[in-house]
Formats: C-alpha cells, sequence, structure tokens
C-alpha cells in the first residue's frame, strides 16, 4: 500500500505475498502499481534491517532513524511511577478538535483527523490525555491486538510526561501479565528504558526511509508510533 501525506511526501505501507504465492512476480508488480502512484513525490517506508543495503543501492536515499517492535507479556508495573504534576483524562468527544491540532504539531504540522479520530476515539479504542493546567502535553491510546493490546500511539512533550503516561497506560489499561505490543524510535531514549522495565522484549527492527528528501520528526515526543502502515508517524 501507498498513502499520501503532503502534495511532495507518501508514505508505502506492507507489501506482503503469501508464501506459496512467492516468486511468481507478484511483488515486483505491486512494487511497481505503487512506484506509479507515488511518481516523482517523495517516497518514504519502513524496511526490514535485513533489506537496508539493497533498499540504500534501490531508490532510497536516507536512512534517518530506526524503530524496534516490542512484545512480551507485562511485568514490573509498579516500578513505572507517575509524577503528580500532570492530570490524566479519559478522551472525551469535547476533546477531539483539541487532540487533533496536538496531533498535527507531532506530524510535521499535516492535520490527519480522518485517521486520527477514528483511531483515537472509536470502539474499542482507549486513549488516555496528559493535561499540564489546560495544556494538552500528550496522549497515549491502546488498541486490541490480535494477543493482548497494542500500545499505539504514545506522544509526549517532555521525558516525565512519556514515562507518567506510560504508567497511566499500564495500571489503567493493561493487565499484569497481559501482552502488550508497542514500536518505539530507538532515538527516545525514555521510552527504550521503559519497555525494558516492563519486561517487553524486542522483536524486529525497522529504518526509516526517504527516496528524495529526510524528514525530521520530533522523536524526542514520539515515544510509540501510531501504526508503520500508513502514517509516519
Amino acid at each position: 500500500m501507498a498513502a499520501t501525506v503532503t502534495d511532495n511526501l507518501c508514505f508505502g505501507g506492507l507489501l506482503v505475498v503469501k508464501k506459496e504465492r512467492r516468486n511468481e512476480g507478484i511483488a515486483r508488480k505491486l512494487d511497481s502499481a505503487r512506484r506509479e502512484f507515488v511518481g516523482n513525490r517523495n517516497f518514504s517506508v519502513n524496511g526490514l534491517i535485513v533489506h537496508l543495503d539493497g533498499h540504500m543501492k534501490s531508490r532510497f536515499k536516507h536512512h534517518v532513524f530506526d524503530m524496534k517492535g516490542f512484545a512480551n507479556n507485562i511485568i514490573n508495573k509498579e516500578k513505572i511511577t507517575t509524577p503528580t504534576k500532570y492530570k490524566f483524562v479519559s478522551l472525551t468527544e469535547d476533546m477531539v478538535d483539541s487532540l487533533g491540532r496536538y496531533d498535527t504539531g507531532i506530524n510535521i504540522g499535516v492535520c490527519r483527523a480522518n485517521l486520527q479520530k477514528p483511531w483515537t476515539f472509536s470502539e474499542p479504542a482507549r486513549t488516555i490525555v496528559a493535561l499540564d493546567g489546560a495544556s494538552i502535553c500528550g496522549y497515549a491510546t491502546v488498541r486490541p491486538a490480535e494477543t493482548g493490546k497494542l500500545l499505539a500511539p504514545l506522544y509526549g512533550d517532555s521525558p516525565d510526561i512519556i514515562s507518567s503516561l506510560f504508567a497511566q497506560v499500564l495500571q489503567s489499561l493493561i493487565d499484569e501479565g497481559e501482552a502488550m505490543f508497542v514500536q518505539v524510535p530507538t532515538d527516545n531514549k525514555t521510552m527504550m528504558e521503559l519497555v525494558g522495565i516492563a519486561g517487553l522484549r524486542e522483536i524486529y527492527t525497522m529504518n526509516r526511509l526517504y527516496s528524495k528528501e529526510a524528514v525530521t520528526l520530533p522523536l524526542d515526543k514520539i515515544a510509540a508510533i501510531m501504526t508503520a502502515e500508513a502514517t509516519i508517524c
């Protein structure tokens, strides 16, 4: 798949062929159709690290950052604490527009309300919003996964907000011993430390690649990405 992010940027999601139909040229045809859709625009993908050399020798020029997928049953919830400075509330309908504006700030100034609103506010999603006074300073969304829960995304304006939000997620939305999956940019050192404390284990590494121009994201605020299939963070 491929999705338009801006007039000049496309993002490529999954390209999957059933194991029994591989080596038939299907992937090449899918990639050709995607290339036609992208045209001359900047194109970004998350590539598995085992394919990095091949990607960099083909159409991609910029390897900007890495992210790791983590999964396991949650342990040590009590070791991740919440500072009392911030207020945490469940997302309500009257907050949706404000949350959208906050999300736009994280997403390089691009509004993605058509994705973000149903992702964060429709059943069975559960979203916790962090407030500093009356201002939104972060949020985290938990959705059901095939096994356990998916934490996607978790954004916060500072390391202590990220830590606090993660603690709130564990305390309110994840049971001790329940499985959780999350994708973390390795540049976010706060979250990389937290997932280790919580007992999550690395299962893969992906590389963020761009074909023409590197796009800089506020990785210090992105503790967990929303999705690796349809949006850049």
